[in-house]
């Protein structure tokens, strides 16, 4: 999901995109990407095998649409699930085990340590300041024989078949890495999931899994060019919003359409790194 944007929290103006719970556009744009991961898992909460594992309390970190949340409350009916967020979940069916708290995350969190068995945190880390110190945070909240999820981009690694990217994508691309950055967040954390996680001694089971997601479409895994093409969609819809709010930090309309009409374009092959990190703590 994603850190929310904010009101009058320490936290404002740490988060680039617009409220899941006040902007329908937002909503949805946050639903169809969780779908598309979903289907990538091949339906399950992670990557990760949950096959025998009976969770009784869950927290999600960045609750956005609430969509992951939701999914969570829905495949474990007798688990609690916690949702932390400075907005609120869209007005939606809520599950009755599922709860929302606001918090924010760039402060302690409201929890005891060791107090979930899963932890999940996706497209979260990139957009918070010190998002290092956050998931450190994060990983004390995991109870022993527990896990962690976090999912994070490297969008330095956006490239056009191996090469750079076209002038009107590095321009809207490399903008928006300026914006994140500049805000004290780190938008390609997720190269850094192996170095931050197995620096733990807790955990017994770290993997983190690197996909170059072909936004293109131009791949044989047919799980993975589904993928790419909901990337792709989600990547439509961005342009569309920031031009509005960002127009002054180098993300203009002239620049999304030429950004758009790259990324449309069929002779091309975007990629961009992703990584879905999942570690287990020892069990005691």
């Amino acid at each position: 999901m994603a850190v929310p944007t904010t009101t009058n929290d320490e936290s404002e103006d740490t988060y680039a995109f617009q409220p899941a719970n006040g902007v329908p556009k937002e909503t949805a744009r946050l639903d169809e990407l969780h779908a598309g991961i979903t289907e990538f898992f091949g339906g399950g909460l992670s990557l990760a095998d949950l096959s025998n594992f009976r969770p009784s309390r869950i927290l999600e970190i960045g609750s956005g649409s609430g969509a992951w949340a939701i999914q969570a409350a829905r495949t474990y009916p007798e688990a609690s699930v916690q949702a932390i967020d400075l907005n609120p979940i869209p007005p939606r069916p809520i599950p009755s085990n599922l709860h929302w708290q606001k918090a924010d995350i760039t402060q302690p969190f409201p929890f005891e340590d060791e107090s979930f068995d899963i932890v999940h945190a996706r497209l979260v880390m990139m957009h918070v300041p010190n998002g290092e110190d956050v998931l450190r945070r994060a990983v004390r909240l995991v109870k022993p024989g527990g896990w962690l999820f976090v999912e994070d981009p490297d969008d330095d690694r956006m490239l056009d078949g191996g090469a750079p990217l076209p002038p009107g994508m590095a321009a809207f691309v490399g903008s928006w890495l300026r914006i994140v950055r500049g805000r004290g967040a780190e938008p390609s954390i997720g190269r850094e999931h192996g170095r931050i996680l197995n620096s733990f001694s807790a955990f017994e089971d770290v993997h983190v899994r690197k996909v170059a997601i072909p936004i293109s479409g131009k791949s044989h895994d047919p799980a993975l060019k589904k993928l790419g093409l909901t990337w792709k969609v989600n990547m439509v819809r961005v342009a569309a919003d920031l031009p509005q709010r960002f127009a002054a930090d180098g993300i203009t309309e002239e620049v999304a359409q030429q950004h758009l009409s790259e990324l449309q374009d069929t002779t091309r092959n975007i990629t961009t790194d992703f990584y879905f990190s999942f570690a287990r703590k020892h069990r005691v």
